[in-house]
């Protein structure tokens, strides 16, 4: 199963075509040889900041730490910061919920995610209602895949991350106003967790085209 790595930032007015020309020309290219993937670039259209989201994934926790404890990520990263402000990075496990064989680059997709902590001594009960109630109802929904769940494990915004895909946003409306969604949600919050939100998130442009961050 992948490791996910996140960063999250807002673009310094002003440094827009420096950052552009930065991320095709070196940040993309150069963390993918060390051995990360991309996966997702994505713009935060509603729900908490920084507003711009790169999703990459590594084979492994031994992988990922092997590269960001490089001079190179380092260096690349420092550049990074001179160009953006609010960064956030996080780095993410696979809670066992969702079973899938690797995550892979996803294009032309919409993200509905939901972020919180766990409520002290629920943690047993809490993934009882997981895997009986709570996938099973959104996995009824024929407009959406439950991609992923996932424990962050340092960083940041949250302790747990529930992640789930659609092609087209409209289809984030109907969820919201699902009778089932709006039901599990309901006891998700009231009994479980603690420090909800949400983000409604658009994929950016194709991987493979430059520019494909550009916003």
């Amino acid at each position: 199963m992948s490791i996910l790595f996140t960063q999250n930032w807002e673009i310094i007015p002003g440094s827009e075509d420096e950052y552009a020309q930065f991320i095709t020309d070196r940040y993309i290219p150069e963390t993918t040889d060390q051995g990360f993937y991309p996966v997702g670039g994505y713009y935060v259209e509603v729900g908490f900041g920084p507003k711009t989201v790169a999703v990459y994934a590594a084979e492994n926790l031994t992988k990922l730490t092997d590269v960001v404890s490089t001079a190179k990520f380092k260096e690349l990263t420092l550049t990074l910061k001179s160009l953006v402000y609010n960064y956030v990075s996080g780095v993410y496990e696979p809670t066992g919920n969702v079973k899938r064989n690797g995550y892979s680059i996803q294009k032309g997709v919409w993200k509905f995610n939901q972020y919180y902590d766990l409520k002290p001594g629920v943690k047993k009960e809490y993934a009882d209602f997981i895997i009986s109630e709570h996938i099973p109802a959104m996995k009824k929904l024929d407009y959406l895949e439950v991609t992923g769940g996932w424990n962050v494990l340092f960083g940041g915004f949250s302790e747990i991350i529930a992640e789930f895909t659609f092609k087209d946003p409209i289809d984030i409306g109907r969820l919201l106003n699902n009778e089932d969604f709006r039901r599990v949600t309901l006891r998700l919050r009231n009994e479980y967790v603690i420090n909800y939100k949400s983000r409604i998130m658009r994929c950016t442009e194709r991987f493979d085209e430059p520019r494909w961050f550009k916003l």
